[in-house]
């Protein structure tokens, strides 16, 4: 790093799901007077069927120094295995023309190990966020190897630090700060709450009445359990519905 320029550090926000999770550091980094931030937005952040999320992520007032689209149609395991290397080749190419002192990535999804891949065959210091969590499938599998390339690390809980040491990692290189989308709640007061949310999100059934007590159920599917998830979701609802 030449003397007295800001250190460059280029976050990849590459869905929704990383949006949410990092963008109180995408502030603190724009923010800070001694850091550079490079963001670039990816895969489905940029796609109309996800919400086409870059145009929040814009909204709030972050400008993506590039757009890269990775994604290969089909939506299946062959295709997602494709959309990972073509993902590796165009952050390399990125990276080559950003040259980022260090690049930080977010959790779990494939497009995490692509970043990641990219940066530590390049050299590049390699930051991840939420490493060290036990959650099944693919997803764990991609977040213990991207900590096995990154250098720096920042878990979101005691278990999570206690798990890199046990992976290897050096205690001067974790850094526990929880999950940064816990940062979001501080930006959220019963003001903010609109119960029309349920008028235009509600789905089906019952209206939902927000001034009594409900319970929301989530089912995320299971990557190496492909071709499952409506069999799954069915058993769910049943579930739900039987009490």
């Amino acid at each position: 790093m030449s003397p007295g320029r800001p250190r460059k550090i280029c976050i990849v926000v590459a869905s929704r799901a990383n949006y949410a999770r990092i963008k109180s550091v995408l502030a603190a980094v724009r923010d800070h007077p001694e850091l550079e931030l490079q963001l670039i937005a990816s895969a489905s952040a940029l796609l109309v069927r996800f919400g086409n999320v870059v145009e929040v992520i814009e909204a709030d007032g972050f400008r993506p120094k590039r757009r890269i689209h990775v994604i290969v149609e089909g939506e299946n395991p062959t295709t997602m295995a494709k959309s990972s290397g073509l993902a590796v080749m165009e952050m390399a190419t990125a990276f080559e023309d950003l040259r980022p002192d260090v690049v930080l990535t977010v959790a779990d999804r494939f497009e995490t190990m692509a970043t990641a891949i990219a940066a530590s065959y390049m050299n590049i210091i390699l930051a991840h966020t939420q490493g060290g969590e036990v959650t099944g499938s693919i997803d764990e599998s991609v977040r213990h190897a991207v900590t096995k390339l990154a250098q720096v690390h920042f878990p979101a809980t005691e278990e999570s630090k206690a798990r890199l040491l046990r992976l290897g990692e050096r205690e001067e290189d974790i850094h526990l700060t929880g999950c940064p989308s816990i940062d979001l709640l501080l930006e959220i007061g019963e003001e903010s709450f609109r119960a029309e949310i349920f008028d235009h999100y509600g789905g089906v059934g019952s209206k939902l009445d927000p001034s009594k007590p409900y319970l929301v159920v989530m089912q995320h599917p299971v990557t190496t359990e492909y071709g499952r998830s409506f069999d799954q979701i069915q058993e769910t609802l049943a579930a739900v519905d039987a009490e």
